[in-house]
């Protein structure tokens, strides 16, 4: 896995929104629901708010080989569906890019 991933966010608010969902996305949610395994060959990898390594986005992750960054506090506030966001899980940031 690279330490740095970089593609245009997806913001999902609740699990009815999960059809919003592009290929190569980088997903942003409070947290996931089990209806997100449908479009997990879509996504680039997860950043969500909730921390807990047993809650079910560590565990889809893990399973399909997904990159997560959990615990990243108003992340479905700080960013909007179709920005270009560079996500370092070595440092645990998330910014916007040109």
């Amino acid at each position: 896995m690279s330490n740095i991933i970089t593609g245009k966010a997806t913001v999902i608010k609740s699990n009815k929104d999960y059809y919003k969902i592009k290929k190569e996305t980088i997903l942003i949610a409070d947290h996931t629901h089990p209806d997100i395994v449908i479009v997990m060959d879509k996504i680039k990898c997860i950043i969500t708010e909730l921390d807990n390594k047993l809650c079910h986005a560590a565990i889809v992750s893990r399973e399909y080989k997904k990159p997560l960054l959990m615990g990243v506090q108003n992340a479905t506030k700080k960013f909007k569906t179709g920005d270009k966001i560079m996500v370092d899980f070595k440092n645990k940031l998330i910014k916007k890019i040109k």
